[in-house]
């Protein structure tokens, strides 16, 4: 090897590590927390994508009591309990969606980010019941199809934001991540 080459190779290694330790400053906080929002990650899929993948693992993230205590959430529980399905065109989705977006400002745009632009309505509203906590049993109960249908629509999910195969229940922990 030539000196030439070696001093190639010392530069392109350099730049590498440098580069990396800019990605790892870009992904942290200053106080340490994952920065998952596609604002931060610049709507960079992949970004965002890793940025979710590596908080999954640090905690669970409970549900906003902004969520809980809302009308929409008291309606989407009033539908399980009767056993009522809710149609796409209900405003419901719209109610609930808005209560999401004050607790999680910045849910549906990362949701737009992580399925590149293709978020078809039925998911939006799966991951408006994930991100409230509905389980899959309820949410089979809310847009009346199966609890199979369910886990395999989430499943799917997975494989549509996440580019790869996850456990419906890791779906569900990265979703409410956002």
């Amino acid at each position: 090897m030539t000196e030439l080459e070696m001093m190639r190779w010392i530069l392109g290694i350099l730049i590498a590590a440098g580069a990396l330790a800019v990605t790892v400053m870009y992904f942290f906080r200053n106080d340490g927390t994952p920065a998952v929002s596609a604002v931060e990650t610049g709507g960079n899929r992949l970004m965002l994508q890793q940025a979710l993948m590596s908080s999954a693992s640090d905690s669970k993230n409970p549900i906003p009591s902004a969520i809980l205590e809302s009308e929409a959430y008291e309606a989407i529980q009033r539908n399980i309990r009767d056993g009522v399905i809710i149609n796409e065109s209900n405003p419901i989705w719209d109610e609930l969606e808005k209560t999401i977006l004050q607790s999680s400002p910045k849910f549906k745009s990362n949701l737009y980010v992580l399925s590149g632009g293709d978020l078809k309505p039925s998911d939006l509203n799966m991951t408006l019941l994930i991100k409230c906590g509905v389980s899959p049993a309820n949410i089979a109960i809310l847009v009346g199809r199966s609890k199979s249908t369910i886990t395999f629509r989430r499943k799917d999910m997975g494989k549509k934001f996440f580019d790869q195969d996850l456990d419906a229940n890791a779906v569900d922990e990265l979703i409410r991540l956002l």
